[in-house]
């Protein structure tokens, strides 16, 4: 009974602390549970993850309580393994990255070890789309630190790593096909792109690496054959098509095109046909389709849709069709359906936080 017990006291531990909420959150990660799936939030303030259960047929959300993130001080950015039995967790006080085992039917988090050492302000990171490795910019460093990932969801900084950047890295994301990485830099304007070793994780930056985009390239979207790039500075969207062989940017007739103010991040659907841009300074998202011939953006009909206040980070749930957007200064997250015939935003849903949330990253 008592080994039995101790088995069971940290998940005990880690259900109990299920409640209360954070500070400053960031909705992330969506794994299945028994009556839905569940929504993780970094409280970037108050060094816990809130949990959210998803109404899958409307999208909505039930906060289901939080828990502390430990040594994890100052969590950011959150995502999940491809298995959603991870959870992973950039920690920008303490300059770290966590790593969590999630309970299936629950959504409770337990620790796996200590966070390992990343750069300075670690920022928002690419989980490998098999689960082998984790990629995250380091802003501050200039820098991109690469971890393999155990069978157990722990992290090991791989051989040669960290590996060189632009200036300001910020955004770091993968190619479906797990062979190339791609990460924005914003105070140089540009895009680094490297081949990623299949054995070891280890970058090496291919040919005619960086790509220019535009001022304070910031974030990264890939959807298919092309490339967004959202200028924070520039007040736009750099469009590239990209070569699945060699991972190279070219740069698309009539690139760049006009965003809202301060655009930060942004998201594609699962069909490629629409990309969505929350503007920071205009308080809203810019709403495209997308030509699947030449990658022009067209914006529709409806375009821009009003959200709260700052809206730093978007993403969307391919399965149900809806749009998370977390937004900073009215410590709220969005919730919008996508219409699927002329892609139209209507709201759902506003869900306050403790205060502001960050970024929002979904599992399928």
């Amino acid at each position: 009974m008592k080994s039995l017990l101790s088995l069971l006291l940290p998940f005990l531990l880690v259900i109990a602390g299920l409640t209360g909420c954070g500070s400053s959150v960031k909705v992330s990660g969506i794994i299945n549970g028994g009556n839905g799936r569940f929504v993780f939030v970094a409280n970037n303030n108050t060094n816990s993850i809130s949990i959210f259960q998803q109404n899958q047929a409307s999208g909505q959300l039930a906060n289901m309580g939080s828990t502390a993130t430990g040594a994890c001080t100052g969590p950011r950015y959150v995502d999940m393994h491809p298995t959603s039995n991870f959870l992973f967790v950039t920690c920008q006080t303490s300059n770290t990255v966590a790593a969590f085992a999630v309970i299936p039917n629950s959504g409770a988090l337990i620790a796996i070890g200590q966070p390992v050492a990343s750069g300075t302000n670690p920022n928002n990171f690419a989980v490998d789309p098999k689960g082998r490795f984790l990629f995250v910019p380091n802003a501050r460093s200039n820098t991109v630190s690469a971890y393999s990932i155990g069978s157990d969801g722990a992290l090991s900084e791989v051989a040669g790593s960290p590996f060189a950047t632009g200036l300001t890295p910020y955004t770091a994301k993968e190619s479906d096909s797990g062979m190339f990485l791609y990460v924005t830099n914003r105070d140089s304007n540009n895009v680094s792109v490297y081949r990623i070793d299949q054995s070891s994780g280890a970058l090496t930056q291919i040919a005619g690496s960086p790509f220019a985009a535009d001022r304070g390239a910031r974030a990264i979207e890939l959807s298919g054959k092309f490339a967004f790039v959202a200028n924070r500075f520039a007040n736009n969207v750099s469009v590239f098509t990209v070569d699945s062989g060699t991972g190279a940017l070219t740069e698309v007739a009539g690139s760049p095109f006009a965003s809202g103010t301060d655009p930060r991040s942004l998201a594609a659907d699962s069909s490629g046909r629409f990309l969505y841009v929350a503007n920071v300074g205009s308080n809203d998202v810019s709403a495209y389709i997308v030509d699947q011939t030449t990658g022009s953006l067209k914006a529709m009909t409806g375009s821009p849709f009003s959200v709260g206040q700052s809206p730093l980070g978007i993403e969307i749930d391919n399965q149900g069709g809806f749009v998370y957007v977390a937004n900073g200064s009215s410590d709220d997250v969005s919730v919008l359906a996508i219409d699927k015939t002329t892609g139209k935003l209507q709201s759902l849903q506003t869900t306050g936080t403790p205060g502001s949330p960050v970024s929002i990253a979904l599992t399928d």
